[in-house]
């Protein structure tokens, strides 16, 4: 079977993205955050930080690079690693400053994790990881006519508390938990204990498609109807 890439992957690292990044944790921790997710909100790092990223770009081509640059803005306010992938990046500087980066990422989304005990080479598995442990295994409580942050909110986490696959709304995990409204939300959220019904429903649909990495249609047709009112 295929390795299942991390959460957060985007793209092919290329060798020449290797003098990029040594030279950004060189210059700007802060701006450096990124290499921990692969995204981040502009307000999160600062508007020194953003031109820093932008411009360090250039990095590559002065290496002789023809590639697309490593970093850029969206309209989403974020800037975004065009190449991502944490098993790679995160080789690629010291250790111990991934401590420190991984430490004020867990700080940002106020969860409690240990950056010298993650299982995974993904920090967004090992948030929702830490998130699972602590709703032991239940769902932000919403409901569809809740607002629309928090509405929105809560489907997305609970596929990945559930069924562990993000992408809800053809939305990369990275770029969701870099909007400052999810952020919000998951600071104030709450939790519920699936009932007897649901938690044998989703055992009946984790057997029958966990095999599919992708989110299907009946999974989604399920988290959406925990968050209906006249739910049994």
């Amino acid at each position: 079977m295929e390795k299942r890439r991390s959460w957060t992957a985007r793209g092919e690292m290329q060798e020449a993205d290797k003098a990029v990044i040594q030279a950004l944790v060189n210059k700007n921790l802060v701006a450096a955050r990124i290499l921990v997710t692969g995204e981040v909100h502009e307000r999160y790092i600062g508007d020194a930080a953003v031109r820093l990223l932008v411009n360090i770009n250039d990095t590559l081509y002065e290496n002789g690079a023809v590639f697309e640059p490593l970093f850029v803005q969206t309209k989403d306010n974020t800037i975004r690693m065009t190449r991502f992938d944490p098993d790679v990046v995160w080789r690629w500087f010291h250790p111990d400053i991934l401590v420190r980066l991984v430490a004020d990422e867990a700080a940002r989304l106020h969860v409690d994790i240990d950056p010298l005990g993650m299982d995974h080479f993904d920090f967004y598995e090992e948030v929702v990881n830490c998130i699972r442990k602590k709703a032991d295994l239940g769902i932000p409580i919403a409901w569809k006519d809740s607002d629309l942050d928090t509405y929105y909110t809560a489907l997305y986490l609970s596929c990945l508390i559930l069924f562990g696959k993000p992408g809800y709304l053809d939305i990369p995990v990275a770029q969701y938990f870099a909007q400052p409204a999810v952020v919000e939300c998951l600071v104030e959220m709450d939790y519920r204990f699936l009932t007897t019904a649901e938690l044998n429903k989703l055992e009946e649909l984790g057997k029958k498609y966990c095999h599919i990495q992708a989110l299907t249609n009946p999974e989604l047709k399920f988290i959406v109807s925990l968050y209906e009112r006249n739910r049994v």
